[in-house]
């Protein structure tokens, strides 16, 4: 007998995500497993993303080190000891190896690649660059399968047909190209200390990643890789932290799990964290005093009232929102005076609270929405109102920390701020540009659509952008000079080029009388900064840099005083004039100023190299050989150090010790071989 087949027409994609309940009861997480051809479509699409990443920075390769670069790599003696002092570098604080006293942030991880690489390529920015790179790279893949991972309904995956994305799929395809191609992730990428920033977010992607697969399989080993993940983004940059918020709102929106689970996946997680802050908490006992934030670093330290605050932090907020949606003109300093401090009645502070507002009201209407049993027709179609409203979320919450709102962050504004936050942005902007919320998306039509179309205008000019500015970083002096004309108005845009002028593009220079052009370009941008915010000290402190060089040395204390009176405890000002009377041939002030500069900071390198010279001039030998000593205690791969020793035991007629530190010197520099 033939059976009546059932002509029932399938189903197309359902308009709206099931429900809670229904989800509930198809399994742990209610979506399939991807099958093999899935799995294979999803990597190829996921390395597409990773190989645009690493192609669209391979120009940053030949850069030098930039910044920070110089006091988390290359000027921190810790790091520079390789791979034997990462024990050290795991019980000490983040700058501790640069400013020889403990700061108040603790971001091993980062660190110890540094200090791998010094090891086996030291001085080589070429090999941390290509570390960026490659990093940045696997971020991409790793976003794109941890989006794929929790956006990808059980409804949309069994119809998806070939040659066709799922909605879930393509949001996840174009967060991850927008993200991983928006320019205002230059300055995590190209400056290598920003790694700590990369790494960060890397591992909270892994950590949702694992979570997601624990709730696929029920395999307790995701759940322990997730957590080993969090861990590792705390020890890279406490930024981190956002993810105990944004964890239950992701298995809210994506896990059919009940809430107690996710309550108790969030706690797990929570363990995690505090076992960091015990022992941040530990490695950081005894600290160096925070001075507080200068108004220099941050203009929301100069608002006189509440409402100038608070109107200010949303006129910055607001330069974010313009920024994420046109990055243009890009710049690694904002710092005071180019962000006026404003009230709460200027127009831009107006629109961007609205702004605010209403995006933080839409989602959290999504997210009430999403507990009701029998909730109203969504304000969205498909699955797009619960990807919106994480996107959101998102977005909301990994900005709060650099908003001002609350704390008072070590700067005004910073590209580099918005690394965590641009995800919710891109997610939002995909779920924009995604046309179809309740079919599949053709492959082969979507960029002959409208926003098809438009998508590839901002995918090219978001590539153009950052291939562009990339170049700016080549190295300090290439980046001060392009960005003090995009903030004029900077104090420390004009001070960082100014102290370049001095501190490098002059020692370079063979010619004197182009040297001496370059100390005087040099001073006119540090006089250019103190017009700006008249008690910066540091701005007296290099041009009493330049006028020594030039010999100019009455010029040179009259700077340096200036310094001094508007800042007391600062070393390196002491040390500079001390090292202004050695030259001039005044060694009881000179002697004097070094003293005074160690008692600041006795781990001070070039103040201890300094006493013992001028010691050794006056033939104080034994005091000489304890000074330089001391420099070696603090940098023990200080060839000069060993050096000056051997003159100095020279000079005493000790030709035996003597010919033993020369060839401790010659060994550890070419240089200073003796021949």
């Amino acid at each position: 007998m033939k059976l009546k087949q059932n002509t029932k027409k399938k189903s197309p994609l359902h308009s709206f995500p099931p429900s809670r309940s229904a989800m509930a009861e198809r399994g742990t997480r209610g979506k399939q497993q991807p099958n093999s051809v899935d799995k294979k479509r999803r990597l190829i699409l996921g390395l597409i993303i990773a190989a645009t990443g690493f192609l669209l920075y391979s120009n940053t390769l030949s850069h030098g080190y930039v910044l920070d670069d110089f006091s988390a790599i290359k000027e921190n003696n810790i790091v520079r000891q390789g791979i034997s002092a990462i024990p050290e570098i795991f019980k000490t604080s983040y700058r501790q190896g640069y400013l020889s006293v403990k700061d108040g942030l603790y971001r091993p991880l980062s660190l110890a690649t540094y200090a791998i690489e010094w090891n086996y390529f030291p001085d080589r920015p070429g090999v941390s660059h290509l570390v960026n790179v490659v990093l940045y790279g696997i971020t991409g893949i790793m976003l794109f399968f941890m989006l794929s991972s929790i956006f990808i309904s059980p409804l949309t995956s069994p119809l998806r047909e070939k040659g066709t994305f799922v909605p879930g799929e393509a949001i996840a395809f174009i967060t991850s190209l927008l993200f991983i191609v928006h320019p205002l992730h230059v300055e995590v990428v190209a400056n290598i200390k920003s790694r700590d920033e990369i790494m960060c977010f890397l591992f909270v992607i892994c950590s949702f990643l694992f979570v997601f697969r624990f709730l696929e399989s029920g395999s307790k080993k995701f759940l322990v890789l997730g957590a080993i993940s969090y861990f590792l983004s705390l020890l890279s940059k406490e930024t981190s932290i956002t993810f105990l918020a944004l964890l239950p709102l992701a298995l809210h929106f994506f896990s059919s799990a009940a809430f107690k689970k996710n309550i108790s996946i969030t706690a797990f997680f929570l363990v995690t964290a505090v076992m960091y802050l015990a022992i941040r908490h530990s490695v950081l006992q005894g600290a160096m005093a925070d001075d507080g934030v200068s108004v220099a670093d941050n203009i929301i330290v100069g608002a006189k009232t509440f409402g100038e605050r608070i109107g200010t932090a949303f006129y910055i907020l607001g330069l974010y929102l313009k920024m994420l949606a046109l990055p243009h003109p890009m710049s690694y300093d904002y710092s005071f005076n180019h962000i006026p401090v404003v009230g709460m009645e200027n127009i831009v502070s107006i629109l961007s609270l609205l702004f605010y507002v209403i995006i933080g009201g839409f989602a959290t209407y999504v997210l009430f929405d999403s507990f009701k049993k029998n909730p109203p027709r969504p304000l969205l179609k498909g699955e797009m109102q619960p990807i919106l409203g994480f996107g959101i979320f998102f977005f909301l919450v990994t900005i709060f920390l650099f908003s001002n709102l609350v704390l008072t962050i070590g700067t005004s504004m910073g590209d580099r701020l918005m690394y965590f936050p641009s995800l919710g942005f891109c997610i939002c902007m995909a779920v924009l540009f995604c046309p179809h919320p309740k079919r599949s998306i053709d492959i082969r039509s979507f960029p002959l659509q409208g926003r098809g179309i438009l998508l590839l205008v901002v995918v090219v000019f978001f590539v153009f952008k950052t291939y562009t500015r990339n170049a700016d970083w080549k190295d300090n002096y290439t980046l001060y000079s392009h960005d003090v004309q995009i903030v004029p108005n900077s104090v420390k845009a004009h001070y960082y080029l100014g102290l370049e002028l001095v501190k490098t593009v002059a020692d370079a220079e063979q010619d004197p009388e182009k040297k001496k052009n370059i100390y005087e370009k040099g001073i006119q941008e540090l006089k250019r900064a103190v017009e700006i915010m008249p008690a910066f000290s540091s701005a007296f402190t290099q041009m009493g840099v330049a006028y020594y060089r030039l010999k100019n040395y009455e010029k040179a204390i009259e700077n340096y005083n200036k310094a001094s009176a508007l800042k007391p405890s600062d070393a390196i000002t002491l040390n500079n004039i001390g090292s202004v009377y050695f030259e001039w041939g005044k060694y009881a002030e000179a002697t004097e100023k070094f003293g005074d500069a160690l008692r600041i900071d006795p781990r001070f390198v070039d103040a201890h190299m300094n006493l013992g010279s001028v010691c050794g001039t006056l033939k104080d030998y034994g005091k000489a050989i304890v000074s330089f000593q001391n420099a070696i205690k603090y940098a023990p791969d200080n060839a000069m150090a060993y050096y000056f020793i051997a003159i100095t035991y020279q000079n005493m007629g000790d030709k035996v010790n003597a010919d033993k530190y020369f060839q401790i010197a010659g060994t550890m520099d070419q240089k200073l071989k003796p021949h």
